[in-house]
């Protein structure tokens, strides 16, 4: 019997013939704003000043850092045995203006997408699109963030209104792409500094008070290797990927979306991303994120496209009980929704034999290429944009996606003019069908 990758709906928020919208509701993958943090650790609502963004109070930071470290905490009560992947995790926090019983403003905030993980896969390339090749924590959480809004793109495609009325998204009358109902904005934890130059090799000029440009960096052979001195034997054969603050740049230009979702919603950037216990690295990771490819942008990029200036924000560290180095190797997934954690071997980059949950094919992870593009498949046919189901392969689809390859070509030929570096694209792991 074959399996296949899929949203199911006693795992997510899909809904099926089976499942009834109130059913999809009351399971708790859909907000319920009366929620408190008492009873459910990934969601409350707040009441905030309203003369300026919540993410612009001291509360932001420490409810986002609360939330997140309660969220995983009671993901892994059934699972303890990861409990020390806590040391490297991420998670994307959504955050919702509403208005409570009474008719006061109130933030609600709920936890999306979390991964754990600090390592990349180090093995040969694997051409069928089932190898998780970056397990580092923002990677995994971005990854399950993808898969959430795959999930929203199903409730908003479903012939019943309160489906669409529950989702996130909503019509553009500017456009074909979809866009966050207003008064949302999305948020990203840390407790760890991504790895690249912001951390391990930034420079500012201090008595000119500029930044010194660095290279692009990507993991292979087990560390940090500038990508002009990356040997092209290696980066042909083996797995290789490019830093996480270097992707964080990318993320201000394109959004966090990718190629695939771009088809459908417009670009999705983080507002606000806080770090736990790195004060050291706060002020480095800003100016680098948001100063090393510069201004004047704006009469560059396409609509709906911008240069987005993340704001950097630090509060106290979050970090397991014990530290276990047996588990340095694994990375956990999870989107709101997922009946399970999912638990990736990431040295190989596929589902490791203790995972609670394992579902796709082969031990392939839910948050693998071909899993995405599956993901991908089904939006496509309840949104109706058939002609993309037509597509021979995964890569027709990404380079279908133009304007936002458009956006990313820019960016990686910026890095090129500033001498960081050549931004490489390996298209043949790209290229395999449904």
């Amino acid at each position: 019997m074959s399996h296949a990758y899929s949203l199911l709906p006693e795992e997510d928020i899909t809904l099926e013939e089976d499942t009834t919208v109130e059913e999809t509701l009351d399971s708790g993958a859909v907000k319920d704003n009366s929620a408190d943090i008492d009873k459910d650790s990934s969601e409350t609502a707040i009441e905030t000043p309203s003369s300026s963004p919540v993410w612009d109070t001291d509360f932001h930071k420490k409810y986002v850092t609360v939330l997140s470290s309660n969220k995983f905490d009671s993901l892994l009560k059934m699972s303890p045995d990861f409990q020390a992947c806590k040391s490297h995790m991420a998670a994307f926090v959504l955050v919702t203006e509403v208005t409570d019983t009474s008719g006061r403003a109130c933030d609600s905030y709920q936890v999306v997408a979390l991964g754990t993980g600090c390592f990349s896969c180090t093995s040969w390339l694997v051409f069928n699109g089932t190898m998780v090749h970056d397990c580092h924590a923002i990677i995994i959480a971005r990854r399950a963030l993808q898969r959430f809004l795959y999930k929203q793109l199903l409730l908003f495609f479903d012939t019943d209104p309160r489906a669409k009325e529950a989702c996130i998204f909503e019509s553009s009358g500017a456009g074909p792409q979809l866009q966050l109902k207003a008064k949302t904005s999305l948020h990203l934890y840390t407790n760890q500094c991504p790895e690249g130059a912001a951390k391990d090799f930034y420079v500012r000029g201090s008595y000119l008070n500029n930044w010194t440009p660095l290279k692009l960096y990507y993991y292979a052979k087990g560390s940090l290797v500038p990508a002009t001195l990356l040997e092209p034997s290696h980066w042909a054969a083996k797995v290789c990927c490019i830093s996480g603050t270097d992707k964080l740049c990318l993320w201000t230009f394109v959004g966090v979306q990718g190629a695939l979702l771009s088809h459908f919603i417009q670009p999705l950037y983080i507002t606000s991303m806080v770090l736990g216990g790195q004060k050291v690295y706060t002020g480095y990771l800003s100016d680098f994120i948001n100063e090393c490819l510069g201004n004047g942008w704006e009469d560059i990029l396409p609509p709906f496209y911008k240069k987005y200036d993340t704001r950097f924000l630090c509060c106290e560290e979050v970090k397991p009980i014990e530290e276990s180095p047996q588990h340095d190797v694994l990375s956990i997934n999870w989107c709101l929704g997922d009946k399970d954690i999912e638990v990736v071997d990431s040295r190989k980059g596929f589902i490791d034999h203790s995972s609670p949950s394992v579902s796709g094919p082969g031990f392939s992870s839910r948050l693998c290429k071909r899993a995405l593009y599956s993901y991908f498949r089904k939006a496509a046919q309840l949104g109706g944009l058939s002609y993309l189901l037509d597509r021979p392969t995964y890569h027709s689809v990404k380079v279908d996606a133009s304007v936002y390859q458009t956006v990313k070509n820019l960016i990686k030929q910026h890095f090129v003019s500033n001498r960081s570096g050549p931004w490489n694209a390996k298209k043949e792991v790209d290229i395999f069908s449904a």
